[in-house]
């Protein structure tokens, strides 16, 4: 009979766990009977050494050692070339996998094949992917990767009565770094946020240490010991064990050998918190952050837990009682943790849920988590200057996920067309600050009439928070085939210099424009939201910016013309909060005007309403202005509002719409959707040629 095993697949250290005949969660020790293994491989006359041996060798000056290289998870261009071969991060992880599998099954007596994987939350698609590569090529059936604050959450809420509370996972890890809000209830532990660095950790405390001793060994004998790799190597393991001695006393000495001179030198605590405190207000930083996303005071965190070795260095703990005026929350293993919260995920998913319906019952609770990073893709600015990351899929939406987006592509009728979309995750509008999934490539998209063609692009999230594309036809359904290929080596280069083709498919600029009067209170205003929601779910954002208008007593935009996702969608939840008064004294044409001058392409004001306007005269004149210079006005009424008005301040009977509350979603689903199917080209004419289709006879006709 096979077991699941849940994994912590460290930078230092690695450990596996299961749930035992009791339905506990335990660690599962290696052959040396130690709950850890160091996470570090040697090559040696052609054997492979895995954990505390290998460790060991690298004390002694061995020269193919592999360590810390998780860091370097699903980057193409590492290698670790070992008597004759060359060795990728997921090939080193695979091996300290297998090590952990063969010592599990010799000591449980049963074989493995199942596996949770914790990965750090603030890993990229690369790196999850390359992740869960390892764990197959090891031999295991990969169940799900998870985060490993997540992991750590599940451990402390396992079967733990509790009340309602908000608490702040602070994982400090060998080589990573993450910090995570959550929410655990009697119900279930949900996950709010993240921020992290894969590139901070323990060692670079190690490395701090490191460069303090070998300075003063330089200074006093003139010779460099990170000139001798046997040298170096000893002084790598030598600082982790002064680094692990300052956890519990005030002092701790180092000693270096090398070109035959001894060194010995004291470091105490305080240096030591002093050459470190840059590292340290890295992840400060990064907690603040988490925060402030959820705009959450000090005071409103009821507890941290720390996970991850590293945490034991009095520094964290001082910050932590410090910034939250506690102590931080004991009953978790900072070692073992990840891999006990692992394991209870590892039996329930062999158990056979869903891997739609992410509920680990187990202990009493479902874990809700979500996305750690937005997904989005290049796309040209409003004005065609400029590359712009346009965000997708925003950061924090719950996994797993679905985001279908639709694409306008220019078509020849000889075919061979072909789209291809740079793949982001990021939350920067800006190319360069973004990491690159890769090139997908969508080819032989039909042909179909005025040389247009909208495809529907899908982007989700599974359960493991890895990254999948597929596509469509939007007239018809078919299926797209989409490859993905390697980045060329222009990327991202390209996207940081002006655009210098002409792109056929014009741009649109459209602002929603919401009546926030009193009578929209309650149920009106967040169907309106939904109708917004689901505009923005229907717009092709790589040649449409969405901006968010509010109108009461006065005007006021509270966004501007974007095409960023996550923040249209952050301006959508904000509407009832918007404080411009309860009247109907305002409208919004004057404000949109300015807002439109001087944009290329087609320009758009959809107003909403559900009342009589105060100052209807002043209204339609302004509107009539917006006509005048090109901007079409839609408007869109529902309960008091009224209709004749809204005829008279749209650009055309056509451009009327009034509608019940439930019928707003598919009012602007239907007109998102015209934007997309007609803004490429004629039928967005507005001379009254009447060969040409106007897009607002599209829109009647839809």
């Amino acid at each position: 009979m096979s077991i699941a095993v849940g994994i912590d697949l460290g930078t230092t250290n690695s450990a596996v766990a299961r749930l035992d005949e009791h339905g506990r969660p335990v660690i599962i020790p290696n052959d040396l009977g130690e709950p850890i293994t160091p996470s570090v491989v040697c090559f040696k006359n052609g054997e492979v050494i895995v954990g505390q041996e290998a460790k060991e060798l690298q004390a002694a000056g061995e020269p193919f050692i592999a360590a810390f290289f998780k860091r370097e998870m699903g980057v193409r261009d590492f290698v670790f070339h070992a008597e004759g071969r060359d060795h990728t991060a997921t090939d080193l992880s695979a091996l300290v996998l297998e090590k952990l599998k063969r010592d599990a099954e010799r000591s449980v007596g049963q074989s493995i094949a199942d596996a949770v994987i914790t990965v750090p939350a603030y890993f990229h698609n690369p790196e999850r992917e390359a992740t869960i590569a390892a764990g197959k090529l090891a031999g295991f059936n990969v169940l799900q990767a998870i985060n490993e604050p997540t992991a750590a959450a599940i451990a402390y809420g396992y079967k733990r009565a509790t009340e309602d509370q908000t608490l702040l996972v602070y994982d400090l890890g060998g080589g990573t770094f993450d910090v995570t809000l959550l929410r655990i209830s009697g119900d279930e532990i949900r996950i709010l946020t993240s921020e992290g660095d894969h590139e901070l950790g323990g060692k670079n405390w190690d490395d701090r240490i490191v460069e303090f001793a070998a300075t003063r060994f330089r200074d006093e004998f003139g010779s460099d010991p990170f000139e001798d790799a046997v040298s170096l190597s000893d002084l790598l393991v030598r600082a982790e064990e002064a680094k692990k001695r300052l956890s519990s006393s005030n002092s701790a000495r180092i000693s270096i050998v090398h070109d035959g001179n001894q060194g010995r030198y004291e470091l105490d605590r305080a240096t030591f918190e002093r050459i470190g405190h840059d590292l340290m207000e890295r992840t400060i930083s990064l907690t603040e952050k988490a925060m402030d996303d959820q705009r959450f005071a000090k005071d409103k965190i009821d507890g941290v837990l720390l996970v991850g070795g590293s945490t034991r260095m009095p520094m964290v703990r001082d910050f932590i009682t410090r910034t939250f005026g506690r102590p931080p929350m004991t009953g978790v293993n900072v070692d073992e943790a990840v891999a006990l919260g692992a394991a209870i995920v590892a039996a329930e998913r062999a158990a056979g849920p869903s891997a739609s319906a992410p509920r680990f019952a187990l202990g009493g609770r479902r874990t809700i988590d979500v996305t750690n990073h937005s997904l989005g893709m290049i796309a040209l600015n409003e004005n065609r200057s400029a590359f712009v990351n346009s965000i997708i899929l925003p950061k924090n939406a719950q996994i797993p996920c679905t985001q279908t987006r639709p694409y306008q592509h220019r078509t020849r009728r000889r075919g061979g067309n072909r789209l291809e979309i740079f793949m982001t995750q990021g939350e920067s509008s800006a190319p360069a600050e973004v990491t690159y999934l890769g090139m997908y490539v969508v080819d032989d998209i039909p042909h179909q009439e005025r040389g247009l063609t909208v495809i529907d692009v899908e982007y989700s999230y599974d359960i493991s928070g890895t990254v999948a594309v597929k596509g469509r036809v939007h007239s018809d359904g078919a299926p797209l085939r989409i490859t993905v290929e390697p980045l060329p080596p222009d990327v991202p280069a390209r996207f940081l210099k002006a655009p210098e083709e002409t792109v056929e498919i014009q741009h649109v600029t459209a602002y929603l424009a919401f009546d926030l009067s009193g009578s929209m209170s309650g149920e009106p205003i967040a169907e309106a939201q939904k109708a917004a929601r689901s505009f923005l779910r229907n717009t092709d954002l790589t040649h449409c910016s969405i901006g968010i208008m509010a109108v009461a007593d006065r005007t006021k935009t509270t966004l501007k013309a974007s095409q960023n996702a996550r923040e249209i969608e952050r301006a959508i939840a904000d509407l009832p909060n918007v404080n411009i008064g309860y009247g109907n004294d305002a409208d919004p044409f004057d404000e949109a005007r300015s807002r439109l001058a001087g944009l290329d392409g087609p320009r758009f004001v959809i107003v909403l309403a559900d009342g009589v306007w105060s100052y209807q005269d002043k209204a339609i004149k302004r509107a009539r202005l917006c006509h005048e210079e090109g901007i079409e006005v839609i408007a869109i009424g529902f309960g008091g509002a009224d209709e004749k008005f809204l005829r008279k301040i749209a650009s055309s009977d056509e451009a009327s719409f009034f509608t019940s509350m439930n019928g707003l979603v598919e009012t602007f689903t239907n007109i998102a959707q015209v934007l997309t199917e007609t803004a490429g080209g004629s039928a967005l004419s507005q001379t009254g040629d009447p060969g040409k289709r106007s897009f607002l006879s599209f829109m009647r006709r839809k």
